[in-house]
């Protein structure tokens, strides 16, 4: 076994949506008609890949998207409030937890 066997996985983020927010997070995202039709459906995706990231030993970490606050934020951050813009998010919300994991 290596010392890189030996390394603990990186922790991850998962984008969480409450189920209140859902209609309004996915009107905001610039891709949300690609988003699944309703929360539950979105849910069930969710917490498959956040099952699958624990299951390969991923710490991992559930960042709510308030869409009352994530446009400003991504504004403010000259991303996209779609894709772009959560994949930003929660790497900022992964690297104030667990700081640089590289």
């Amino acid at each position: 076994m290596t010392q890189q066997d030996d390394k603990p996985l990186r922790g991850v983020g998962v984008y969480w949506i409450d189920e209140a927010d859902y209609a309004s997070a996915i009107a905001l995202f610039d891709d949300g008609a690609t988003m699944p039709p309703d929360w539950a459906s979105w849910q069930k995706m969710a917490i498959e890949m956040e099952t699958g990231l624990k299951a390969y030993g991923h710490p991992v970490m559930r960042v709510r998207i308030d869409p009352g606050t994530f446009g400003a934020w991504c504004e403010a951050q000259g991303v996209t409030p779609g894709r772009q813009g959560r994949k930003a998010f929660i790497a900022e919300a992964v690297f104030e937890r667990w700081g640089d994991q590289n």
